[in-house]
């Protein structure tokens, strides 16, 4: 290989090459194993160990409170999208959704098909074509809410939130999926945070889910099928079924 490629792909973005290259020299031995990650069992002490690392780091890195747990789940943000209203707005529970771009407006359209009315928009850029992001005076965040949903930065529009909007207390629900882990801040307003791993923390496949403990609580979901459950994928660690590409997508990311 004579060069790198800048990677400016609107999808997967580039890893760092020590990364790719430890992967490459443990491809067909992983650990002393004789076998490639890709083939060991999620269930081996040889994975568990690579498993604990990525949550310990995830931890780590965000300075994540032990009230919180971290789940590694599959589907994206698209996924996401209807598991967050199926766990979290059942019985009548409301929530608020800022629209400021794209990602947003899914967030907001899936969220309305799962609980209709009972999800409402505190604020919107759209008539702006998402140019902008809406100023204090434009948001309107009901005190019944459950929570409010932002996303943090609108990749397609080029929009961040710098410093987040005011709930009077209500915990966020933040799709970071473009921008998690480019800065430090405060976990401890959000009661959910969600990404997928491809921007900034390893391959595709992998669906970074930190959600608070009374939130998790909140979950009432019985009725779901098990992988649409929050409080199954913390109950069993992140592995109530086989990872992504067995395990690889989690090594690569530890």
């Amino acid at each position: 290989m004579s060069k790198r490629v800048i990677n400016f792909y609107a999808g997967p973005a580039g890893l760092p090459l020590p990364a790719l290259e430890r992967a490459q020299k443990e491809l067909v031995d992983f650990a002393g194993t004789g076998m490639s990650v890709m083939e060991i069992s999620h269930r081996a002490k040889e994975y568990d160990v690579v498993h604990e690392e990525a949550l310990a780091l995830t931890r780590e890195l965000m300075n994540i409170p032990n009230n919180y747990k971290i789940l590694f789940l599959q589907g994206g943000a698209h996924l996401s999208f209807g598991m967050i209203p199926l766990n979290l707005l059942r019985g009548g529970r409301k929530a608020d959704y800022i629209v400021t771009g794209n990602w947003a407006e899914k967030a907001y359209k899936e969220a309305k098909l799962v609980a209709g009315d009972n999800v409402r928009i505190a604020g919107s850029t759209k008539e702006q074509k998402f140019s902008c992001l809406p100023k204090a005076s434009e948001i309107t965040i009901h005190p019944d809410s459950t929570f409010v949903h932002l996303t943090s930065n609108n990749t397609v529009e080029g929009t961040q939130w710098q410093n987040f909007p005011e709930t009077g207390g209500i915990p966020y629900v933040a799709d970071m999926s473009s921008d998690i882990m480019w800065r430090p801040f405060d976990v401890t307003p959000f009661g959910l945070i969600y990404a997928g791993a491809q921007k900034n923390l390893g391959p595709s496949g992998v669906t970074v889910v930190i959600i608070r403990e009374d939130m998790l609580e909140q979950c009432q979901a019985q009725d779901l099928p098990s992988y649409l459950r929050f409080k199954i994928h913390a109950e069993k660690n992140s592995l109530y079924n086989t990872p992504p590409y067995s395990v690889f997508t989690f090594y690569v990311m530890s």
